[in-house]
């Protein structure tokens, strides 16, 4: 005899298997899935399988006496800044100017002429960023379908995926980022804007957007949360200032003072573990 399967059970199940795998296993909490969970595809699943992996590799082998162990989960730092420990999380979200949306992705939105929209990253974002090196984005006048992947920024150390903030078709992409592939860093909100896209003018989808106010707290608890992944892998980050550890320059970029490597890390878990998925 069958046994009866409940509508809630079955409706359980169903979720279940439209999730990222890292959430299941409940290593990650996560805000959306730009591919729609293709995990074949999928640059974080690749990144977690190959950490997963060297942790095997490191658990069979004989270290050696004089090697000191470390911790899977911690992060390396530079020479440098090991050997002077100190404030170097500069980031200070600045005064977010009228007209400009915030995305919870780190992308933001400035209207420039009717349904046209400029898109670029947030200033999180660019201070997280290892250097860029190219940009792809999809076809002009191609469609988008806002939280799907529209392109991808190829860094010095990886790639990271860029999901479109809302709907529409792709109209230009930013000439001078050919030529100058920092300039998304350097001026996020001005001359280093990605694309423009001739948005479909849905209400609903500016739901999602913080501005004002509101898009500075937002950047602001995002920094903290940042903090707390710098923090959980050993960087210790409680005391924050305006200068390099030897008390110099102040430091622009994250890379500054970590290796690409693991700036590529924190920028793709920011945009999959931020405030939506508190």
């Amino acid at each position: 005899m069958k046994k009866r399967v409940s509508k809630k059970k079955s409706t359980e199940s169903a979720k279940a298997e439209n999730r990222c795998i890292w959430m299941t296993a409940g290593v990650i909490s996560f805000k959306l899935c730009p591919i729609d969970y293709d995990c074949e595809h999928c640059d974080l699943d690749k990144a977690m399988r190959s950490q997963v992996k060297l942790r095997k590799i490191r658990s069979k082998a004989k270290p050696e006496e004089s090697e000191i162990p470390v911790p899977p989960d911690e992060l390396r730092m530079s020479t440098r800044v090991s050997k002077a420990p100190g404030p170097f999380f500069t980031f200070s979200a600045s005064e977010i100017k009228e007209g400009i949306y915030l995305h919870p992705a780190h992308l933001w939105a400035r209207q420039t002429k009717g349904r046209e929209w400029r898109i670029g990253v947030d200033e999180l974002l660019a201070y997280i960023l290892p250097a860029p090196v190219k940009y792809q984005f999809s076809d002009l006048d191609s469609e988008l379908v806002q939280d799907h992947m529209f392109g991808r920024i190829s860094t010095q150390a990886g790639p990271v995926l860029l999901t479109a903030p809302f709907s529409g078709s792709l109209v230009k992409a930013n000439p001078r980022l050919a030529q100058d592939p920092e300039l998304a860093q350097r001026d996020p909100y001005g001359e280093g804007w990605l694309v423009t896209i001739d948005w479909t003018q849905d209400p609903s989808e500016l739901q999602k957007f913080y501005t004002g106010s509101g898009g500075r707290r937002f950047l602001e608890e995002e920094a903290q949360h940042l903090k707390f992944l710098l923090k959980h892998r050993g960087v210790e980050v409680d005391h924050i200032g305006q200068t390099l550890p030897d008390g110099g320059v102040n430091i622009r970029y994250l890379h500054q003072v970590l290796p690409a490597e693991v700036c590529l890390r924190l920028a793709v878990e920011l945009m999959v573990t931020g405030k939506q998925a508190w």
